[in-house]
């Protein structure tokens, strides 16, 4: 009996360490689907790739997003073949994570984005809000 509760506790504290995707989701992000028109339970696939400015031009990525260490958040859209044009659809977006569901806030909207999974090269979400202000 003893041995059970140690064996028990041992697996416990091993899955309490296993599961917080906190650094694995910090990074840019690309998207194969435009970000413009989401909605509740929408699916998001995203890539982790390195950012550089040419990234959102010509025949570049479509839509991306960017979490920052400081809790920024960047929503990157495709301008074409501009060079003058910002790709980055709203400048004042704060991200937070509270266990699986990433926050995004701004003077615009309120974003709410459940993680579905997450890995070094693949973010999944499941849009559970969105409210435009």
């Amino acid at each position: 009996m003893r041995k059970l509760g140690l064996s028990t506790i041992i697996c416990l504290l091993f899955f309490s360490f296993k599961g917080s995707p906190g650094k694995k989701i910090i990074g840019h992000w690309t998207s194969k689907i435009d970000l413009y028109d989401l909605k509740v339970n929408d699916t998001l696939n995203f890539t982790k790739i390195k950012y550089t400015d040419r990234l959102y031009q010509w025949g570049g990525a479509l839509a991306g997003i960017n979490l920052s260490t400081d809790n920024n958040f960047e929503e990157y859209n495709n301008v074409l073949c501009s060079s003058e044009t910002s790709p980055v659809r709203y400048t004042d977006e704060k991200w937070t994570l509270n266990q699986n569901t990433i926050s995004i806030n701004s003077s615009e909207r309120e974003m709410d984005w459940k993680i579905v999974e997450v890995n070094s090269k693949t973010l999944k979400v499941v849009v559970l809000k969105i409210n435009t202000k």
